[in-house]
């Protein structure tokens, strides 16, 4: 039984006979004849009483024109559901994002996609770039937003945006009036990092460890307002991104970094080989249009 043989066979009950069904579908009568022939052959009924002058169903023929009055009904709606999704007039985007993220810039773009496309909803988890990659591998999100670069061989990616990493301490350190800060000079400093699920620590020690030292870490942890309050209150100091300090509260401040890796690039992230659906692509190929370096303002 195939889709047109049921349409045609609706048709013709619904205008009331063959001819009538052939001028509203535009095609020959005998066409509409041989499909409802062959519907007839297939499953061995007869649908119409053929000894009466007027269409008159058997009552195999009523139940078998509900039938296909129901299966026409759900694959209109699937062809409609199927074409509001590939329209963007629905949709859903799982993303998964760093806390070390310039939020403003991000929300910013996604606020233009939004406008762009209002009917697409969104699920957000925030977590360490490890994390995210993770997630990514057991199909918990569609993207991810994190430190680049990642492995080519397992990922697709695309760059968002570039920002300098600052040491950041209270107003009152001995560091807050200089112009920049050696990172060989820190090596009895004690630091308040991110859990080690964040790419930010890993990068962090691998320049400590370049210059001579291992970092004392007096604390691991993954909120941001912690580490701040923290440091205001003089427990210890850490390494954030510009756009990150600059939303921190004005007792703490942010200094350069000589004799450190302190470039931090945030990027696009998503499985090779993933199915992805149509909002999705849509957003990532939004976002190939916004990579920038990261505004100073936020």
């Amino acid at each position: 039984m195939e889709f047109k043989q049921m349409k045609y066979f609706v048709e013709v009950v619904k205008r009331g006979g063959m001819t009538q069904a052939s001028e509203q579908l535009f095609i020959a009568q005998s066409t509409i004849s041989k499909n409802i022939k062959l519907l007839e052959d297939e499953f061995s009924i007869q649908l119409f009483d053929r000894s009466k002058k007027h269409i008159v169903l058997t009552d195999v023929g009523k139940v078998f024109y509900e039938k296909c009055v129901e299966t026409l009904a759900v694959i209109e709606d699937m062809t409609s559901e199927m074409g509001d999704v590939m329209n963007l007039d629905s949709g859903h985007i799982r993303l998964g994002i760093s806390a070390i993220l310039n939020v403003r810039f991000f929300t910013g773009r996604l606020k233009q996609f939004h406008n762009k496309y209002p009917n697409v909803t969104y699920e957000v988890i925030e977590s360490g770039g490890k994390a995210i990659k993770q997630f990514l591998n057991n199909d918990e999100i569609d993207v991810g937003i994190t430190t680049l670069p990642v492995n080519d061989d397992i990922y697709d990616s695309i760059p968002l945006y570039t920002e300098q990493l600052l040491l950041v301490v209270n107003k009152d350190s001995k560091y807050a009036d200089v112009n920049a800060v050696h990172l060989k000079d820190l090596k009895d400093e004690y630091f308040l990092m991110f859990h080690d699920d964040y790419y930010l620590k890993d990068q962090f020690f691998e320049s400590c460890r370049n210059v001579g030292f291992e970092p004392k870490t007096i604390a691991k942890m993954s909120q941001i307002t912690f580490i701040e309050n923290m440091i205001m209150d003089g427990i210890g100091i850490t390494v954030l991104p510009e756009s990150i300090v600059k939303i921190l509260n004005d007792e703490l401040v942010g200094i350069p970094l000589e004799g450190a890796d302190d470039s931090w690039n945030l990027g696009v992230i998503w499985k090779k080989g993933n199915y992805m659906n149509f909002a999705t692509r849509e957003l990532i190929e939004f976002l190939k249009g916004s990579t920038t370096d990261c505004p100073k303002n936020i």
